[in-house]
């Protein structure tokens, strides 16, 4: 069993990993966006590419939080 503070700093280290995970999300939609304009001579994909990407990256960061809210509740405990 880990220590108290092995497990913050794993903790830490995972919510820190988290935080990157938004801005690499909207760079490579924006990335992703400009190599399919470029291809396709729509210039609105470079916008649509960056709003994917966001959506992208938050929906992850939340269903991380969620799972991670879930897994700290206790078995007997109801959810809210």
């Amino acid at each position: 069993m880990p220590s108290p503070a092995g497990k913050s700093s794993i903790t830490g280290a995972k919510y820190l990993a988290m935080a990157g995970t938004l801005p690499g999300s909207v760079i490579a939609g924006f990335l992703l966006g400009a190599l399919a304009e470029h291809w396709l001579h729509w210039p609105v994909l470079r916008a649509v590419g960056i709003i994917l990407g966001t959506v992208s990256g938050l929906s992850h960061i939340i269903r991380q939080l969620l799972a991670d809210e879930k897994r700290l509740q206790a078995p007997g405990e109801v959810p809210k």
